[in-house]
């Protein structure tokens, strides 16, 4: 069923709750656009502003808790992480990253999420936060470049059970990690060279 959005920003990004009643699903877009629905998308509540700039390009967004959500986007080069925990409310600036974008970001629950971004420096921005988003860490979730190959927005998937992670890449290869980003092995997709979404 076609619905109406409300707004005009190109729509990149959407994460539902299912486990709770009412439902809620967020939506995540350019231009700071931030979109809720406490009803399974029936009626869409305007959530952007209120601590997110309206000129970062919202590329993912995830939650796991109701009224809880994590969003990640990109103003030129430098990346930028917003969470809220008042349903949109508020929304608070808790990561930054200069000459990267980061492409998706997952929630497992309330505490435990992965991000993944394209390399800086030569390694893939992989991180993982255990506080619910407030703080993001990559330490021990090395991965190397190869080349100057990037990865694609929302082209990153993590299992249930977090233990397996997978990236995307445009270099005829998917990254996959099945010990919660440890270690990674190189899955290939030639001659395809191009992994546009994982899920």
């Amino acid at each position: 069923i076609e619905q109406t959005s409300g707004v005009t920003s190109k729509l990149n990004s959407a994460s539902m709750i299912g486990n709770f009643q009412p439902s809620q699903v967020w939506i995540c877009g350019d231009a700071g656009v931030v979109l809720k629905s406490n009803n399974q998308g029936s009626v869409w509540l305007n959530m952007s502003g209120n601590g997110i700039p309206s000129n970062v390009n919202l590329v993912s967004i995830s939650c796991k808790a109701i009224d809880t959500a994590v969003t990640a986007g990109n103003i030129g080069t430098t990346s930028y992480v917003y969470r809220t925990v008042n349903g949109g409310l508020n929304w608070t600036q808790v990561f930054s990253q200069a000459n990267g974008k980061i492409n998706a970001v997952w929630m497992r629950n309330a505490l435990l999420g992965f991000m993944a971004g394209d390399p800086v420096g030569g390694r893939w921005s992989v991180f993982k936060t255990t506080n619910g988003g407030i703080n993001w860490d990559s330490t021990g979730l090395f991965l190397p470049q190869a080349g100057s190959e990037t990865g694609f927005h929302n082209s990153f998937f993590v299992s249930n059970n977090a233990n397996n992670i997978w990236i995307g890449t445009n270099n005829m290869r998917i990254y996959y990690s099945s010990n919660s980003g440890i270690n990674w092995t190189v899955q290939s997709t030639s001659p395809e060279q191009n992994t546009y979404f994982i899920t």
